[in-house]
């Protein structure tokens, strides 16, 4: 263990809810990284596969924990920032892991750097144990005038005051449905914020894809979802008189109502769902115009007929 106890002190944060089959081995990544300065708070939803005996198993390293039917990873999040004590933020899930050192790398670069705002590693993912994704430096980016290529908040290490500051994940869309892309929706606003990051060059993150996976599934109303909250998402920020928006994040916004519009349209119309395709139809005829939507729509068929062509 290193005894440098400048360090500054670093809050992970892991909201669970029955995932008893791989909680022990993300907590044996975190407890492996010995970091002097840690503080682990774990937020349960009630679960009832095991989970909470693998929590009470490890209830010594956990500084803080509660176990209470919250209804979504974003407001177990929430519940958690507010209680945690450290200077800098950590989100963790349940299902993933670190990479050695991954926390020490973090903190001495805060430490050395006592002006960032945000900490950003590369990342891989992991399915069925093999790594079918990793990023690259260059990827982690978050610079107002550069759109985000990748979002992955799990790697983005953040000062607690950031949400204090600019406010904490959103917990719901226009119409009331959980938020699941919450976190890249608070990764653009603090961006745009003009926050300072300062990038690893170090793959210290590792998700795990599956099939209940939100983000990485290819379960198609979980893709939906998605394509939904990047809909979302990209309005907000065009409507509000909050941001002065660069140009390259207005084009971007202005692309995704298009193309995920009409990868929704087309989603639900494959599945033969005909009332939520041609309602997601005429929605993006009056979003984009009939021309521009048709364009993105027979874009999405031949992106899709390709993708099936070579196996994806």
């Amino acid at each position: 263990m290193t005894s440098d106890l400048n360090l500054p002190k670093i809050s992970i944060i892991t909201p669970v809810k029955n995932s008893v089959g791989s909680l022990e081995k993300a907590i044996k990544s975190l407890l492996d990284q010995n970091y002097p300065n840690l503080e682990y708070i774990v937020i349960d939803g009630s679960s009832t596969d095991g989970t909470l005996d693998i929590i009470k198993k490890y209830r010594n390293h956990i500084s803080h924990f509660e176990s209470e039917d919250d209804n979504s990873n974003v407001v177990a999040y929430i519940k958690g920032i507010k209680r945690a004590t450290g200077e800098i933020i950590g989100l963790f899930n349940a299902d993933d892991f670190y990479e050695k050192e991954t926390l020490k790398k973090v903190g001495e670069t805060f430490r050395d750097n006592p002006d960032l705002d945000a900490v950003s590693l590369r990342f891989r993912v992991i399915k069925n144990e093999k790594i079918i994704e990793e990023t690259r430096a260059q990827d982690a980016i978050l610079e107002r005038d550069s759109v985000i290529q990748i979002f992955g908040a799990n790697t983005r290490f953040l000062k607690k005051d950031l949400f204090y500051k600019y406010g904490f994940p959103l917990t719901t869309d226009d119409v009331g449905r959980v938020l699941i892309s919450n976190d890249l929706e608070y990764l653009i606003r603090f961006t745009l914020k003009g926050i300072k990051n300062k990038i690893i060059d170090y793959v210290g993150y590792n998700y795990v894809s599956h099939d209940n996976s939100l983000t990485f599934s290819s379960n198609i109303k979980n893709r939906i979802r998605l394509y939904e909250d990047r809909v979302f998402i990209a309005k907000k920020f065009l409507n509000s008189s909050e941001f002065d928006l660069p140009k390259i994040w207005k084009k971007t916004f202005k692309r995704w109502i298009k193309k995920y519009r009409a990868m929704i349209a087309i989603k639900y119309l494959k599945q033969k769902e005909w009332g939520l395709g041609s309602k997601n139809f005429a929605l993006g005829t009056k979003e984009s115009g009939f021309f521009k939507f048709i364009f993105y729509c027979i874009k999405t068929l031949l992106r899709s007929r390709r993708e099936k062509k070579v196996g994806f």
